[in-house]
């Protein structure tokens, strides 16, 4: 499958600049966060995401989530705004059967309708206001067929976590009252899965 051109616009020049300054902090983290998201999609036995076929993965950063999604026999596109970010990505060996491409969310995803069986978001919408998270269930929900999918904060807060999101600019505490609701309202069905003391995954059934 080949990215669908139309709608694909350049990304937020501030926000894009920021995640190409990062990126190699980003690449330095792979081998932790694969480790992670291993132990993470394998204890998600209730979702049976092996036994889909397809995924997409949005803001998919150094791909070491993507990576995952690979070993676990899915066919794996990833898109970042940040060339940086695929940069690193694609320099990995390990992420040589990913597929991946740049887009921004506000934008639309680069691709058709009902493309992928599931659609993943991981620590993206917390980062973006209210109307662009609402952008963004439109598009997972477009180009999705069975699952959409956030990985992000639950509702735990700590200090050191909200520090750090405010110097990000984000709307984490926004995003963690708020997300129950919006998803309950756009799906009209959600299940929690926690996976850390912090992050959970949202998921919820397309169509």
């Amino acid at each position: 499958m080949k990215p669908f051109k139309g709608g694909q616009r350049m990304p937020n020049t501030k926000s894009r600049k920021l995640f190409d300054r990062i990126s190699p902090v980003y690449g330095r983290l792979y081998e932790r966060q694969h480790k992670n998201y291993t132990r993470i999609f394998k204890e998600m036995d209730q979702c049976n995401l092996s036994h889909f076929s397809t995924i997409l993965d949005v803001g998919c950063g150094s791909g070491a989530m993507a990576c995952v999604f690979t070993e676990m026999g899915l066919t794996t596109f990833a898109m970042d705004q940040s060339w940086g970010m695929l940069r690193v990505a694609k320099s990995r060996h390990e992420n040589e059967n990913v597929r991946f491409c740049r887009g921004r969310i506000e934008s639309g995803l680069p691709f058709p309708e009902n493309s992928f069986d599931i659609v993943i978001a991981s620590f993206v919408a917390h980062g973006i206001d209210a109307k662009q998270r609402l952008e963004l269930y439109e598009e997972m929900r477009r180009v999705g067929k069975h699952l959409a999918i956030l990985h992000d904060y639950n509702g735990v807060r700590s200090l050191s976590t909200s520090i750090a999101e405010i110097a990000e600019g984000g709307d984490y505490f926004n995003f963690i009252r708020n997300v129950k609701g919006e998803l309950k309202n756009y799906f009209g069905n959600l299940e929690i899965i926690e996976t850390e003391k912090r992050s959970c995954c949202y998921v919820c059934n397309v169509g």
